[in-house]
């Protein structure tokens, strides 16, 4: 059983959201399991040095490549005290099919992944993995964006509506502990005057929350309100929780939060929301 599972592709991404996982993980009880999904596509994108067939791919090789470069970035990253570090290699056809099954057999808390963002035409429409699995909604991910400074995080901003900030709190707070952050709590608003009452009204049971409202740019959607609000904060994630979509919605109605996730500057984490 791992607290974190972080996927791994050996990729610039993949190794700043390992990064960020053994910085959480640094001088706790953490344990973080690294999965490299072994598969055609994977076996093309290895470094040409490696000299690897993609028909007949060495699992010996990789397993040492994997286990090389963990041990490097946890010299690299840990100060505190080294958390308890594995890694693995499995076979998938599917990337998002087998990170599911090791999320399933070792029942994370976390999956902590890196995002491209959406690079092309084709991506934008599908998703990233990331993006694909934010959209599944069955497991908390913190996804790490391109050329992120992996940093130990210290605030913890949380969007919600304030129709569900209050049922949502508990959870923030939860997450806040488990990360050892700060909590603050936003609203987006065209009308901050008439919902402070609102706001209030939420917090009131919880001191320990900072809660303010964030005038919304109108000419903006509501991604791009949050994706521009957190743009200049360096130690800081944002989380957001994450309704279920069905297949249409997933083809045709891209999510908030994906749509923050390919967008965002730093790392978000994805909560999924009970289901009803």
């Amino acid at each position: 059983m791992a607290n974190i599972l972080v996927p791994f592709d050996f990729s610039a991404n993949a190794i700043a959201a390992l990064d960020q996982a053994l910085l959480i993980a640094d001088g706790s009880s953490i344990s973080v399991e690294v999965v490299h999904i072994l598969n055609f596509k994977a076996a093309h994108e290895y470094p040409a040095d490696w000299n690897i067939d993609p028909h007949h791919v060495d699992l010996g090789l990789i397993e040492e490549k994997l286990d090389a470069l963990v041990k490097e970035r946890v010299k690299n990253c840990c100060e505190t005290g080294a958390p308890q570090v594995s890694s693995v290699v499995k076979e998938s056809v599917m990337i998002n099919g087998g990170i599911i099954n090791q999320m399933l057999l070792n029942k994370a808390d976390l999956i902590v992944m890196g995002t491209h963002g959406a690079t092309n035409a084709l991506e934008r429409f599908w998703g990233s993995n990331t993006s694909t699995m934010i959209n599944h909604a069955l497991f908390p991910i913190l996804a790490v964006p391109p050329h992120w400074h992996p940093v130990k995080l210290k605030e913890l901003v949380a969007a919600v509506t304030l129709k569900e900030a209050k049922e949502c709190i508990p959870h923030i707070q939860h997450w806040s502990e488990w990360l050892k952050t700060s909590t603050e709590l936003v609203t987006l608003t065209s009308v901050p005057a008439a919902d402070q009452e609102h706001l209030d009204e939420a917090l009131k049971n919880y001191p320990n929350v900072k809660g303010h409202l964030v005038a919304k740019v109108n000419d903006l959607p509501m991604w791009r309100n949050l994706v521009q609000f957190t743009a200049d904060r360096k130690e800081a994630l944002l989380m957001m929780f994450v309704h279920e979509r069905t297949v249409f919605e997933k083809l045709f109605n891209y999510s908030i939060t994906s749509r923050v996730a390919d967008g965002i500057h730093i790392p978000l984490l994805a909560i999924p929301a009970k289901h009803k």
